[in-house]
């Protein structure tokens, strides 16, 4: 740990974006989750409003189909992003412990006699 308390050992420095030494997309899947995330709410609003009641003015019942819509957007496109990345992570821990190397693993083989 350096002075500032952060340990040096998970950060990645701009060298790194052309070594290839670490993998770089597991990091990246939180911020992409969040800002995922805040467009997909913000879409959501603004069907909600926009569609919404832009349209309740005009059809009552078009209004009223956006504004379900909506909330069914806001729900599936969180859970949908969500699987998503977590499918993401799961990829490259795969990956990561395949790529470990043979495990040590003591295999008894039994012959039978004939």
């Amino acid at each position: 740990m350096d002075p500032a308390g952060i340990s040096k050992g998970n950060t990645m420095d701009f060298g790194d974006l052309f070594s290839f030494d670490k993998r770089l997309a597991p990091q990246l899947a939180k911020p992409v989750y969040w800002i995922g995330s805040v467009l997909i709410v913000l879409s959501a609003i603004y069907i909600f409003l926009w569609f919404g009641f832009g349209n309740m003015l005009s059809h009552f019942f078009d209004g009223v189909w956006y504004m379900i819509y909506a909330v069914f957007f806001l729900v599936v496109g969180i859970l949908g992003l969500r699987i998503g990345a977590e499918v993401t992570l799961a990829v490259f821990e795969i990956h990561e412990k395949l790529g470990a190397g043979p495990t040590t693993t003591t295999t008894s083989s039994t012959s039978t006699p004939s």
